[in-house]
């Protein structure tokens, strides 16, 4: 059945000849001018047969053609996008993914042209590459860290015209439009909305529970994930980038420590969140006096601080922080506190200085505290 409805689509004109003369004959007789024998021959066999059916080979001629062409191109594709996968699950360059979405987006002009099976090949690694991609931006915290405004811009917008590239060849390709309403439409979408300013939830936890740097503060994070999740949320993890002058040492004094001093206690001796007189401690208080945390503390700010000094002689040094916004006043530092300090120390020598934070905000209905150390700035929980 298919096949017939396919040679139809193909020499129709020919099967429209006989009724189209058929007609025309019978108006002629209707007017008293009958056509005859070598009229029909000249007309209808030599004028329109032969030339229809010449024209429909020649169609079909260039339209295998135009397939074969498409087919190669699309090939070549797929090889070019194929070897981008291995790269796209381990790398989050900026130039990589755009590059891989790119050309993704070229192909698709020529899937219409192409037969079923190279159109399904092509459209199926597109989809392959679109889905590496979105795994890579919502598992790590690589892109969010290191991309910046007009990196995300230019992902925005190669993603958009991928989505509208691929709904132009839907109009005109079945299998188009099935990869794209299963497929390729919702993942652009979301795509889309990852070039926004907030943090994808997984991504936070699988960096700091799983990666290198820990939060070691005892975060709910169940809570967090339900928070972040909800519907309409106001709850959520926002990628900040500060510039720090030098000297400017005014400008990390809104950060705190999850780390508490007794006013009543000797220096260098540290009380825990609970203790009725705690007190946070401010990273740059740290640094105008030392003895004011663990004696063990000291020494790894010390340690990190040097190494640190190290990388200045190179200009500008750049902090990663996992932080959450207590009140308008305060930050929580979640991960990062020694290093904060370290840096604290430099920048008041001299050196600039670059934070990268993933902020969580938006905790002032949150009750009980995300974090017992919030307790002791009232503005978040009350």
């Amino acid at each position: 059945m298919a096949s017939a409805r396919r040679l139809l689509r193909a020499y129709w004109p020919l099967v429209a000849v006989p009724f189209v003369a058929v007609s025309l004959d019978g108006i002629l007789v209707w007017r008293g001018q009958a056509w005859s024998l070598s009229d029909w021959m000249a007309n209808v066999v030599l004028g329109a047969v032969v030339t229809v059916t010449v024209g429909v080979l020649l169609a079909r001629r260039q339209a295998s053609l135009q397939e074969a062409l498409a087919d190669l191109e699309l090939i070549e594709k797929v090889a070019v996008l194929s070897g981008r996968v291995s790269y796209l699950r381990t790398s989050s360059q900026p130039g990589e993914i755009v590059r891989a979405l790119y050309d993704a987006r070229a192909g698709m002009s020529l899937v219409p042209l192409a037969r079923g099976p190279m159109q399904a090949e092509y459209l199926q690694t597109v989809v392959a590459v679109i889905g590496h991609v979105e795994n890579r931006l919502v598992s790590s915290l690589e892109a969010y860290a290191d991309w910046t405004a007009d990196d995300w811009e230019q992902f925005r917008r190669v993603v958009l015209s991928l989505g509208e590239s691929t709904r132009a060849g839907a109009r005109t390709s079945s299998t188009v439009r099935t990869h794209w309403t299963d497929s390729i439409d919702p993942a652009t979408r979301r795509l889309a909305v990852l070039a926004a300013s907030s943090v994808p939830f997984d991504a936070f936890r699988n960096h700091y529970t799983d990666g290198p740097d820990r939060i070691r503060v005892a975060l709910d994070w169940d809570r967090l994930a339900g928070l972040t999740r909800a519907v309409g949320a106001s709850v959520r993890i926002e990628r900040i980038h500060t510039r720090i002058a030098p000297y400017d040492l005014a400008a990390l004094a809104h950060f705190h420590a999850p780390w508490y001093a007794d006013p009543g206690c000797p220096a260098g001796r540290e009380v825990g969140h609970d203790h009725p007189s705690a007190h946070p401690i401010r990273h740059t208080q740290v640094v105008d006096r030392a003895a004011v945390v663990d004696t063990d503390r000291s020494a790894r700010i010390t340690s990190l601080r040097s190494w640190y000094s190290t990388q200045a002689n190179n200009g500008e040094i750049g902090l990663t922080l996992a932080t959450c916004a207590a009140d308008r006043d305060h930050v929580l530092v979640l991960d990062g506190n020694h290093r904060l300090v370290a840096l604290a120390g430099l920048v008041k020598e001299g050196c600039p200085a670059t934070l990268r934070e993933f902020r969580v905000t938006g905790l002032a209905d949150a009750v009980p505290p995300l974090v017992p150390d919030l307790a002791h700035y009232p503005a978040a929980t009350s």
